[in-house]
């Protein structure tokens, strides 16, 4: 199934309407629904900057500081679907941050997902992360009082004493079903998103898409902490992607096409593969010979 795409943002119009333009471009059919997440002193700039590019403009109606809405962005999600998403056509859709770069039709990004399925990059039981993921770690964790206060949440609520689960919430899908109980039924402001969500899929017995394509680098790890910057393409911790990178991924016909974060605007012409490749090339003769590198070009 092709997913249809909430795409969230809360400042840098510009880049936004550049990746909207691409989106609408790459996506003919694919209803696009406007999240605006920011000042509500800015609201109605951002509805006039980007209305062109969207089906649906909705804007966060309550002042939150940035910490909250980071860690709670899931209430964020839900509170679109209660006051706007539940009268809206769609039946699943893809979560789009601004500053995520998506290259390819998503018909091409997500062909293992059915309808009902929800994917979250990263799914995976806590109990396979507790000894260094920072939200859950056994000793002097970030938020280890928040997740028992989760866990006993859920078993009081729900009955459930099962593995709590976790994802790296950076490429997303979301079923209508979903969203519809988790909008009904919470989500409680207790913990982390990251195991929120999958943890309460889990407990509404939603069907999760395994699909490994969409690998996440955990900052975390021990194992994967000095990884190269070609394994850190989707990262929840703002270490940008390189632009070399993206375009070196973009020049292979099996490279990966969503980066998050991207923070400029690349050119389109620079991300088609036969372009691609010939730059990735240039960029590679620039470090061996020491000539002056191929720097990817603003899109103005």
């Amino acid at each position: 199934m092709i997913p249809d795409v909430l795409f969230c943002f809360y400042n840098h119009f510009d880049v936004c309407a550049h990746r909207l333009c691409s989106l609408r471009r790459l996506n003919r059919r694919v209803r696009v629904y406007g999240l605006y997440g920011g000042p509500l002193s800015q609201q109605e700039e951002a509805k006039s900057y980007l209305v062109p590019w969207l089906d649906d403009f909705y804007s966060f109606p309550e002042e939150r500081d940035s910490k909250w809405k980071w860690i709670n962005f899931d209430c964020i999600i839900a509170r679109w679907y209660r006051d706007r998403g539940r009268k809206l056509e769609w039946e699943t859709v893809f979560i789009q941050q601004w500053d995520m770069l998506v290259i390819a039709p998503l018909q091409t990004l997500f062909p293992n997902l059915r309808p009902g399925e929800i994917f979250l990059s990263g799914y995976r039981p806590v109990k396979e992360i507790d000894d260094w993921w920072p939200w859950v770690k056994r000793e002097k964790a970030i938020g280890k009082q928040e997740y028992e206060a989760f866990k006993e949440y859920i078993a009081e609520t729900f009955g459930y004493r099962g593995e709590v689960l976790a994802c790296l919430f950076i490429v997303a899908c979301l079923p209508r079903e979903f969203l519809d109980c988790y909008a009904r039924r919470g989500p409680p402001e207790i913990g982390f998103l990251e195991y929120r969500l999958p943890t309460m899929a889990k407990i509404f017995g939603t069907a999760v898409c395994q699909d490994d394509r969409h690998r996440p680098w955990w900052a975390s790890d021990p194992a994967t902490q000095h990884a190269p910057a070609q394994e850190r393409t989707l990262n929840a911790v703002g270490a940008v992607v390189p632009l070399s990178v993206v375009v070196g991924e973009a020049s292979s016909r099996t490279g990966k096409r969503i980066f998050h974060p991207v923070l400029r605007d690349i050119a389109d012409w620079q991300l088609k593969p036969f372009n691609a490749r010939w730059l990735s090339l240039l960029w590679y003769l620039g470090r061996r010979t020491g000539l002056p590198r191929f720097r990817p070009t603003r899109q103005e």
